[in-house]
């Protein structure tokens, strides 16, 4: 798939990603030990949203009735640090990150592509962070274990490359190996159903797991994206049960034909 940041921010795929990724970090630190916490596919950081875009049926068409649901209160509390009265921009997830952590926990970020990385150096400033140019596969030999012993790990591939399936396999079982105890997100589209059926089965043989999917669009046509999901190995106690409230709810706000499509298993 060819996935342009810009275009696809705020999209749905976004809103879910970046609503398990919060509840994941709300859960994990309210222990008092350090985290660390890895995002190896970081990109811009910050997005302007365009006029006509994915937002369209993700973030703006949450935004205006947000206190309606008190659920989604921290992802949108998250959102608005980064905007006014209007939505202009949307933060993608090492600013989100960034915001959650406290004095003694810590965020690298790594991106490839370096007018991202460039740009992500101009709006993640906090002493907690560090940001790195290279391949987050890479990162995760390199990085793991931490020296905290607690990590959040988030691989946010854009499955572009054909060798993208096999490069996430392979980083994330010597990533397992190195860091056994990690809480690992790993995010992925859902163009043919079947496709995402057997990645899943793949990533959810490594190990204890949560599987969480929402779609916008029945997954019968191949040449959309119809929603995403997240595989999170060794999730946190609690995970499931907030998740099972929230993403209903997304499903039904979110989909594009009156009919929701979720699972949270």
């Amino acid at each position: 798939m060819n996935y342009r940041h810009a275009f696809h921010a705020g999209s749905a795929a976004d809103v879910l990603k970046h609503v398990v990724l919060l509840e994941t970090l709300d859960l994990v630190l309210q222990k008092p030990k350090p985290l660390f916490v890895l995002d190896t596919h970081a990109g811009e950081g910050l997005y302007r949203l365009q006029a006509e875009g994915e937002a369209d049926w993700g973030i703006r068409r949450l935004w205006e009735r947000r206190g309606e649901w008190p659920a989604l209160s921290g992802y949108f509390e998250a959102v608005g640090r980064f905007n006014g009265t209007r939505l202009r921009d949307y933060p993608g997830s090492p600013l989100l990150i960034s915001g959650r952590l406290r004095p003694e926990d810590r965020l690298v970020a790594v991106e490839e592509a370096s007018t991202a990385h460039a740009t992500l150096q101009q709006v993640l400033r906090s002493p907690q962070s560090q940001i790195f140019l290279g391949n987050g596969y890479h990162a995760l030999k390199a990085l793991l274990p931490p020296r905290e012993r607690r990590g959040v790990i988030l691989i946010d591939p854009p499955y572009e490359r054909v060798t993208e399936r096999s490069a996430l396999l392979t980083g994330l079982k010597t990533a397992l190996q190195r860091f056994p105890q990690g809480i690992y997100l790993v995010w992925y589209p859902i163009k043919d159903q079947r496709d995402a059926e057997r990645l899943v089965a793949i990533l959810s043989a490594l190990g204890d797991h949560l599987c969480v999917e929402l779609l916008t669009w029945p997954a019968d046509v191949k040449s959309r994206l119809n929603g995403s999901g997240l595989l999170i190995l060794n999730p946190p106690y609690g995970l499931k049960k907030r998740l099972g409230e929230v993403v209903p709810t997304l499903a039904q706000l979110l989909t594009r034909d009156k009919t929701p499509r979720y699972r949270v298993r």
